[in-house]
């Protein structure tokens, strides 16, 4: 899931500074609420178990594996499609 994230960030960081001016648009505004979202993801998921259940050793591993990288992917998704129903024309 790591290498495929990793691999979704490469190709939209290529899109972002590529030749389309449309594509840098909707690009750059899906990244931007992807990190926003992912961020607020992993970090409730990397602190919340150390909050709520401090005797769980393996609690931060949930914001790293998986609220992290799925407030990634919603927040992609969230981001092209207020670009694409926000767009001009």
């Amino acid at each position: 899931m790591i290498v495929t994230l990793l691999l979704l960030l490469a190709c939209a960081v290529a899109f972002r500074y590529g030749a389309w001016p449309a594509a840098r648009t909707y690009v750059g505004q899906a990244l931007r609420w992807a990190l926003v979202v992912g961020g607020v993801g992993f970090a409730l998921g990397f602190f919340g178990p150390m909050i709520f259940a401090p005797d769980a050793n393996q609690g931060p591993l949930l914001g790293i594996f998986i609220t992290g990288p799925l407030g990634f992917l919603v927040g992609l998704v969230v981001g092209l499609v207020r670009a694409w129903l926000t767009r001009e024309g």
